[in-house]
């Protein structure tokens, strides 16, 4: 018996014609071209039994599910809102509104993973098999089965996705989860490219979560250029859709820092590329995006020796009227902004989340010192803060880290916070330049589209909205000699704004459309303050019209000659990548 899910054409856009050589991949469950049950079963074979029916994480709390089992349940339960539990299990994603499809899904209540979300469980977006990849050959032959009966392919890790390109309905997923193989080389050799040696490059495989290449590479006394939230694949859509962290500023993006990738190749051919290796195909991949030219199995990227991670964190609710709040926040915001150029020049990087009544400051320096840089640096900024009236302030303080790993008890507990696992969530975003920065009236601008955008969200109808601002602008990688595809309009930006709303459950679908038109339309005053700017590709919104030069810029063109050349069929073919063709009906 096969799960089987309609999908809906969720985003509202019309099909595009596939190419000459493109087959369509949109063969489906219960048409003809669908394998027979024998037909599987021998594929089966062919990967050495990796092989699996997609089952939905949520499907064994469902009593009309034919997984229902009471003592699987309450594991489920029990795990449903940690992320790295959640990440291990192939049948869902980081945010339940990539799992769904319409009306129809498998989730549980994440404030009370006791009540199910929907009648009965379907599978919704999710593929209907995947392949747990073992090794190299599994996707040569995964690629082979799909092409032989015209099935769509995903490719998928931890789910971590806010466009839900990893969640694919009627496709054969390759799921990277578990290859996990980490290396450190004090002397690397790259593959036939005595230019790419060098020392301190670590190994990671597709499939390791940034918790466990950070304590890995800690322990060698090595530091990675990886995110801030420890379930997080980074060698995959992260790491090849540009990377960006706490060592942003200090070391680039993480794409700057790669060094060679594994790859399999549209033609199932294994291949080791770097920049004499199919050097097109590593420069695309460096910025480009994943799942888009070839699978990714492993990673290889510089490392640096390990430094002390020093922050100054400040949290405070506002007091008085709904005037006198927004009146803090813009006092606060825009001391920020005043401060940003300066602290940019010095490294310095860091997040702020904000909503109308409440602020969480981590401003960051990875540095060798006891300190005294970040406080000197940031000592106008602790002064303002602590005499900040109207706000009843719950911290403010100095923390010194004496390695990354320490750091991680930290991330994962603000993480908990910002985008805790398990609840729905929309972003809208958008790279904000240096040169906004330097007058006064670039700064009231950009403070008055940012606020402005805040108060229409509230409006939407979301029990959780806010922004979060980003500073980690990679001033030490400007790239000039364009050896990355990653945005251009990162080498400038000095806040990356994100607006962030968040749920608990399906909305009506009223409420639905008016929120994702809505953050779509708040973010119209950033993008006439940043023209010819953009959006990061892994955080913005999955409804951006001019996607092209929104998240890849002026590389588009040369991204998509890449694409067509290395994947002439689109059989990797993601939403809102390189050489997207439309929806499938």
């Amino acid at each position: 018996m096969f799960l089987t899910a309609t999908f809906f054409s969720f985003f509202g856009v019309a099909l595009a014609a596939p190419a000459p050589s493109d087959p369509g991949y949109n063969c489906r469950p219960g048409q003809k071209c669908w394998p027979s049950q024998q037909e599987w079963q021998q594929f089966n074979q062919t990967v050495d039994g990796s092989l699996y029916q997609t089952i939905p994480l949520g499907a064994p709390c469902y009593s009309n599910s034919q997984y229902a089992d009471t003592s699987v349940c309450t594991v489920v339960e029990g795990e449903y809102n940690n992320s790295i539990a959640r990440g291990s299990d192939y049948g869902q994603t980081y945010w339940p509104n990539w799992e769904a499809c319409g009306t129809s899904g498998c989730s549980l209540l994440s404030s009370n993973p006791a009540e199910m979300l929907y009648s009965t469980c379907s599978l919704g977006r999710l593929a209907t098999y995947y392949v747990d990849v073992a090794n190299t050959s599994h996707i040569s032959a995964t690629l082979a089965f799909a092409k032989a009966h015209n099935i769509r392919i995903s490719v998928k890790n931890t789910g971590h996705d806010f466009f839900g390109r990893s969640s694919v309905p009627n496709s054969l997923a390759i799921w990277t989860h578990n290859l996990k193989n980490l290396a450190y080389y004090q002397n690397f050799s790259a593959s036939n490219c005595p230019s790419a040696n060098g020392q301190n490059v670590g190994e990671m495989g597709a499939g390791v979560a940034a918790g466990d290449a950070y304590r890995f590479f800690n322990s060698q006394g090595m530091d990675v250029t990886g995110g801030y939230e420890e379930s997080v694949g980074i060698a995959g859509g992260f790491g090849q859709g540009g990377g960006v962290g706490d060592y942003t500023t200090t070391y680039g993006l993480m794409v700057d820092n790669a060094v060679e990738f594994e790859v399999v190749t549209a033609d199932g051919c294994t291949r080791t590329i770097n920049e004499c290796n199919d050097p097109d195909l590593f420069w695309a991949m460096r910025g480009g995006g994943g799942g888009t030219f070839a699978i990714l199995t492993k990673f290889r990227v510089q490392l640096y020796p390990s430094v002390p991670i020093h922050t100054f964190n400040f949290e405070a609710k506002f007091l008085g009227s709904n005037a006198t709040q927004q009146q803090t926040l813009r006092k606060l915001m825009t001391e920020q902004a005043n401060n940003e150029v300066a602290w940019s020049a010095q490294k310095i990087t860091g997040s702020s989340d904000y909503t109308l009544a409440l602020a969480s400051i981590s401003i960051v320096l990875p540095y060798n010192d006891d300190g005294t840089k970040l406080k000197a640096a940031t000592a106008s900024f602790a002064q303002f803060v602590s005499n900040l009236t109207n706000v009843a302030v719950s911290l403010n303080n100095y923390t010194l880290y004496l390695t990354y790993t320490d750091y991680l008890a930290f991330t994962a507990a603000d993480a908990m916070k910002t985008e805790p696992a398990g609840i729905f969530s929309i972003l809208a975003s958008r790279l904000m330049p240096g040169q906004l920065f330097r007058t006064s009236e670039g700064i009231d601008a950009v403070i008055d589209g940012i606020i402005d955008g805040m108060v229409n969200a509230s409006t939407f109808g979301l029990p959780r909205v806010g922004v979060q601002i980003v500073s980690e602008t990679p001033v030490s990688t400007p790239d000039e000699e364009h050896k990355t595809s990653a945005l251009p309009a990162w080498r400038d930006a000095l806040w990356h704004v994100i607006h962030v709303g968040e749920w608990y459950e399906p909305l009506a679908p009223t409420v639905q459309e008016t929120a994702t038109d809505g953050f779509l339309q708040i973010l119209e005053p950033l993008k006439k303050l940043s023209l010819g700017g953009g959006s990061y590709f892994n955080e913005a919104h999955y409804g951006e019209p001019e996607w092209q030069e929104t998240f890849f810029g002026a590389n588009y063109d040369r991204l998509l000659e890449v694409k067509n050349r290395y994947d002439p069929s689109h059989i990797f073919d993601c939403y809102k990548c390189v050489g997207w063709r439309g929806e499938h009906e």
